[in-house]
């Protein structure tokens, strides 16, 4: 009687998913296809089947590595490091100068294979004569079979030689998420009832209304006693970000506010970030038409003139800038903005590059925007961390020591720092937490110093210290949580979130 009763209910996309899966899992991007529906039904009459318990919802999540354009380049040419090898590899030894003219390379390249090969040891540089150590350095060798693993389909297994190859953009790393939708024993036997074969009317129309003998409706259940929380509850994410700003504010800092939208410039530009670097494309940018916005022009024809030449100084180092032309259109451009970085520049323009001789500690928790799908670990809109501090004498001591301070505020003690890559800090560090429902560490941060690139536009030659952190890597693994998704939209669990214990997360608070 009771399977009688879900059958006579189910909508006509529940039945075709049923009837779909009754021979077997089925995966939802298969699904899909094969029942005709878009995507959002499929999902949506996928989880409703899920909550009568008539399908099981197995995830899962596989990685699979591209070469990019530039990758495919130096495939068929080679890798810069290894042109430069073979070019000086006949006479043992180069002109540094003669090198940079005759190697047919592009100057950030040069640059790329020289430091590449110093690391590795290959080479040795001696006034300006470049010297190979090793014919056959073994991590050229691995970095050129990590590449044609990846052409050949091969599974490739993620270490420090392929990270650096997805950081240069020689390899693209695409998480795929997927679900597989599997009938149950319930299931099964509602398929079987008189009602699974019905078309139940659902919406009344004249015709239905004159023949309301012949037809079938959909039962309604007003005597159901629907359980309904007492009160409402702030959501879990506000909480933590309440949280995370009383922290900071107790720290000593100031909040920043800015707007979503963003120009190019101050997400981009005066972070020094290459005007051709890939995350400016719109596979991880969200653009915003073909508009512009007004940026301060004095700021950007510093920002310009460093970015193509550099800058000389007497107490930091001199920098030769990209050598290469700026195009000022670029700046412009509108777009959401990536990070609230973007947000602590503008600070650094309205108030510390105005009162240099004064300290300044200043925050932000709130939203960026990337152009991702969203899986067990990404969001296209996520809150970010923001603090930066500005004084005398800053080194990377200090900003591990605020690190560390903020992580055991909030009562998070697994922790580690990793040395990394970022355009606009040097040093950088990689932040990463222990995921107890991932069983793994998972990168939640990043952080450094400030280029003196990027301060020099402001006339700032003092250190300044910056970091960012995802609030809600930072969340999921305080609550022990393996995807992202069980906080936020149609697939998190709203009796998880009415009664998650706030001991959870307003520990640091205490």
């Amino acid at each position: 009687m009771e399977a009688e009763k879900i059958a006579i209910n189910l909508d006509e996309s529940e039945k075709k998913i049923l009837t779909a899966v009754s021979s077997g899992p089925m995966d939802s991007a298969y699904l899909i296809d094969k029942i005709g529906l878009d995507r959002d039904s499929v999902m949506n009459a996928s989880r409703r089947l899920l909550s009568k318990g008539l399908v099981r919802v197995l995830t899962s999540v596989s990685v699979d590595f591209k070469l990019t354009d530039l990758g495919r380049k130096y495939a068929a040419d080679g890798l810069p490091e290894r042109v430069l090898l073979s070019y000086i590899s006949t006479n043992k030894q180069a002109d540094y100068k003669q090198l940079t003219e005759s190697v047919p390379l592009t100057k950030e390249e040069f640059s790329a294979a020289i430091g590449s090969l110093k690391k590795i040891k290959a080479i040795s540089i001696d006034g300006s004569a470049v010297k190979i150590d090793k014919e056959k350095p073994k991590e050229l060798e691995e970095k050129e079979e990590s590449m044609e693993k990846v052409m050949k389909g091969l599974n490739l297994d993620e270490n420090e030689i392929v990270s650096e190859l997805i950081k240069r953009g020689i390899i693209e790393k695409k998480e795929k998420f997927s679900e597989t939708v599997e009938i149950t024993d319930l299931g099964k036997e509602v398929m079987k009832t008189k009602g699974f074969s019905l078309r139940p009317v659902d919406k009344l129309s004249p015709e239905i209304i004159y023949n309301w003998k012949d037809a079938v409706f959909k039962g309604y259940n007003l005597d159901m006693d629907i359980p309904m929380p007492l009160s409402g509850k702030k959501n879990i994410t506000k909480q933590f970000a309440s949280m995370i700003k009383e922290i900071l504010v107790s720290m000593g800092f100031k909040e920043m506010r800015s707007d979503y939208a963003e120009s190019s410039f101050w997400n981009f530009d005066v972070m020094m970030f290459k005007q051709d670097h890939p995350d400016r494309d719109i596979q991880d940018t969200v653009h915003i038409g073909a508009g512009e916005t007004k940026v301060p022009t004095e700021l950007l024809e510093r920002v310009k003139g460093v970015y193509e030449s550099g800058f000389k100084s007497s107490t930091t180092d001199s920098s030769i800038g990209f050598r290469r032309d700026f195009d000022i259109s670029e700046s412009k451009k509108l777009i959401m903005r990536g990070h609230t970085t973007a947000t602590t520049f503008r600070y650094i323009y309205d108030e510390i590059s105005k009162h240099k001789d004064l300290p300044a500690k200043f925050f932000s928790v709130d939203k960026a925007f990337r152009n991702e799908t969203m899986d067990f670990s990404h969001l296209p809109e996520l809150y970010q961390i923001e603090g930066v501090v500005y004084d005398d004498d800053l080194n990377l001591s200090d900003l591990v020591s605020y690190i560390k301070e903020f992580y055991l505020r909030i009562g998070l003690d697994k922790i580690r720092l990793k040395p990394t890559y970022n355009p606009y800090t040097e040093p950088s560090l990689e932040i990463q937490a222990f995921s107890k429902g991932l069983d793994r560490w998972i990168e939640v941060g990043n952080s450094g110093i400030f280029r003196p690139e990027t301060l020099r536009p402001f006339g700032i030659e003092k250190n300044i210290i910056a970091w960012g952190f995802g609030m809600e890597r930072i969340l999921i693994s305080m609550l022990g949580v393996s995807d992202i998704r069980q906080i936020y939209g149609a697939f998190s669990d709203l009796d998880f979130l009415r009664n998650v214990p706030e001991s959870k997360i307003l520990r640091g608070s205490s």
